[in-house]
């Protein structure tokens, strides 16, 4: 498979994979390891975290599919990351502070941008065979951005990105 294949089946793995995980916390009230990257409350932080699974399954299924074609796969990987998290709160901020209530369609449109970003850097980095780091470096990277998001689950920062709008709350799993 060509790189563009892998990525647009990549856009659509984490577009239904990200959607799911906005809605796996209140189908499924038990389990440790999917509360860690379900969405528990409406924050910000908790929309980026939809990202992180799904992220991660992508690039199981690309490291299966290239096969070593990348030597800056894990780069590669990094950047998408790292594009789609902090897309979210770079578009979603700046638009609750001027709207004070972004509608929920531009929400969904962010999500969907962040995606979009994250797989054209991506795109970029590999095609143009581009290191930021060394792989292993990249790779534990990865491995501390998930961990973070998974420690952030359960002991939120009382920071703006973590409130949920509707609670209050900061991330409190019995809300």
């Amino acid at each position: 498979m060509t790189l563009t294949t892998v990525l647009i089946i990549s856009f659509f793995l984490l577009s239904t994979l990200g959607t799911i995980f906005h809605f796996t916390h209140s189908w499924f009230k038990n389990g440790l390891i999917l509360h860690i990257f379900s969405a528990i409350n409406e924050s910000t932080w908790e929309h980026m975290k939809m990202l992180v699974a799904p992220t991660l399954l992508a690039g199981v299924f690309q490291f299966i599919v290239f096969k070593g074609s990348f030597p800056n796969f894990f780069n590669g990987i990094l950047v998408l990351f790292v594009v789609e998290i902090l897309t979210i709160p770079l578009l979603y901020e700046p638009l609750r502070i001027l709207l004070k209530k972004v509608p929920f369609y531009f929400t969904i449109l962010i999500f969907y941008l962040a995606i979009i970003l994250g797989i054209f850097s991506e795109y970029y980095i590999l095609n143009n065979k581009i290191s930021i780091f060394s792989e292993l470096v990249s790779l534990i990277l990865i491995g501390i951005i998930t961990l973070k998001f998974a420690i952030f689950t359960y002991f939120p920062p009382k920071i703006f990105l973590f409130r949920d709008p509707v609670t209050g709350g900061y991330g409190d799993m019995n809300e």
